[in-house]
């Protein structure tokens, strides 16, 4: 049979993809928000799990990574057909200096990465004028 070569493609809803021979890559679709707390970002992972996910932060540049599971076997069945295997999710964002490196946090849900980027505390302070 024919091996896959690694490539990148976009795929019909735009999101880019790296094939290998067993595994692909994609560039999960996200959302981020932003109050006045800090930032949050919603990244689409479907089949990873909290031992599959790895969020880091280095020099300006948060990196969510996360990988699937492979497809199940059925215990006593032989796969004629397979489709579904091993996928990993890679997405990275430069973030400003207002955010607080030491208070990142993440959690999966459903499918979903939350990465919870709070801003680091105000050191704006207000200084009352006295008349003399």
């Amino acid at each position: 049979m024919f091996g896959l070569q690694k490539k990148a493609a976009e795929n019909e809803t735009g999101t880019q993809t790296t094939v290998t021979q067993n595994s692909v890559t994609y560039v999960p679709a996200v959302d981020v928000t932003e109050n006045e707390t800090g930032y949050t970002i919603f990244a689409d992972v479907p089949g990873a799990d909290k031992d599959s996910v790895d969020v880091t932060y280095e020099d300006g540049v948060v990196t969510l990574k996360a990988n699937s599971s492979a497809a199940k076997q059925v215990e006593g069945a032989q796969a004629i057909h397979r489709e579904f295997r091993l996928a990993g999710y890679e997405r990275a964002f430069r973030v400003g200096d207002d955010v607080d490196v030491e208070k990142i946090d993440a959690e999966i849900a459903n499918g979903v990465l939350k990465v919870s980027l709070p801003r680091k505390a105000s050191a704006k302070k207000v200084i009352s004028v006295s008349a003399k």
